[in-house]
């Protein structure tokens, strides 16, 4: 009998995030298709393309106007995929409405192997962020093999009494992705960091992006050696905030939505970012960018705890220009990034392997 892996993914971040650990099982020989729900679809397939992978399936994302409808949608269509595919693994990643109906449908069909990457994520407050802190933990308890990025993720999911047995720390594939791009040329470390990069969507921030660009504007006043760019979202409950209240200052730019290589380059020429994104948090210590989160919580506290990262909430615009302030006029020395070292796909793939050797 041959085991195989079906990797599911719905957004961009996924996509990206997934791609060193497609390339590592196919590395290691072990069978792998991938399905893309379809929950980003012009996003992700340039991420696709980035990474040279195809998906084998995609889906179309289901017509919906909420998250409850969204993921009934998903749930169906991820469930008549894995009942034809019949995988020996399907693995998981992360928070969102398509990780929580992949590994909801695959626990249905009883798949031996549910695993899931970047597991054990926790901000302690359900709503913060939302929906994702709550689809984590769903997904903690269905799956059957977890990969936390760090120490802390593992010490969250060994306090949810998760056998420890079926628990690897690998650290964070974004990394690896990273570094692929940064072998590959295609994104270059200048040494004169001069932009602030500045992104903002989350749907608990929508209220306070009037807060967020105070903050941007005075901020631009007082540091007019540096050039601010407000990387924009496409949901127009964001875009249409942000261009009625961000300066036209000569140092204030508003770009269109980023491409991954686009935003890579723009961080790596980074003095500071300013971000309520997940991803961000973990990828600026690549790049050597300290990072003014713009959140209450944050489930990827490890850059905050070494100070590579100040959580400045959003609701504030002392907060923010405080936070922003000491960061910029720290210019430390650091730094090691506390989210991986870029072997992390490597290791889910060795696992995996292993884990299908002891199969019968």
């Amino acid at each position: 009998m041959e085991y195989h892996a079906l990797i599911v993914t719905g957004t961009r971040p996924e996509v990206i995030k997934m791609a060193p650990v497609y390339h590592a099982l196919k590395n290691n020989d072990v069978s792998v298709r991938w399905c893309h729900s379809g929950q980003h679809d012009t996003l992700a397939d340039q991420a696709f393309k980035h990474f040279d992978i195809s998906p084998d399936i995609t889906l179309q994302r289901p017509k919906a106007d909420d998250l409850s409808s969204l993921c009934a949608g998903l749930l169906a269509q991820l469930s008549t995929v894995i009942s034809e595919e019949k995988p020996t693994c399907v693995l998981v990643h992360g928070d969102t409405s398509s990780t929580l109906a992949a590994a909801q449908a695959a626990f249905y069909h009883q798949i031996p192997i549910i695993a899931h990457v970047e597991a054990g994520l926790r901000s302690g407050n359900l709503f913060h962020p939302f929906p994702e802190e709550a689809n984590r933990k769903q997904v903690a308890t269905i799956a059957s093999r977890h990969y936390p990025p760090t120490p802390r993720a593992l010490t969250a999911l060994l306090a949810e009494n998760v056998n420890p047995d079926q628990i690897l720390t690998t650290g964070n594939t974004v990394i690896d992705a990273q570094h692929y791009l940064i072998k590959q040329n295609k994104v270059a470390q200048p040494e004169d960091k001069h932009l602030v990069l500045v992104t903002a969507h989350r749907r608990e921030n929508w209220e306070n992006l009037p807060v967020i660009c105070g903050a941007v504007n005075s901020l631009a006043k007082q540091r007019p050696d540096l050039t601010f760019i407000f990387a924009t979202h496409p949901n127009p409950a964001v875009l249409s905030q942000v261009k009625q209240h961000l300066s036209t200052r000569d140092n204030i730019q508003l770009s269109e939505p980023m491409g991954y290589l686009e935003l890579q380059q723009t961080l790596a020429n980074a003095a500071l970012v300013l971000t309520d994104s997940g991803g961000i948090q973990e990828e600026a210590p690549t790049y050597r960018v300290p990072v003014v989160v713009l959140r209450e919580t944050t489930e990827r506290p490890e850059a905050c705890d070494i100070g590579i990262a100040i959580l400045a909430g959003a609701a504030n615009t002392q907060r923010i220009l405080t936070a922003a302030q000491e960061l910029l006029d720290r210019q430390s020395s650091f730094f090691v990034n506390p989210f991986g070292d870029g072997t992390a796909a490597e290791a889910i793939a060795k696992d995996i392997k292993e884990l299908f050797n002891e199969l019968p």
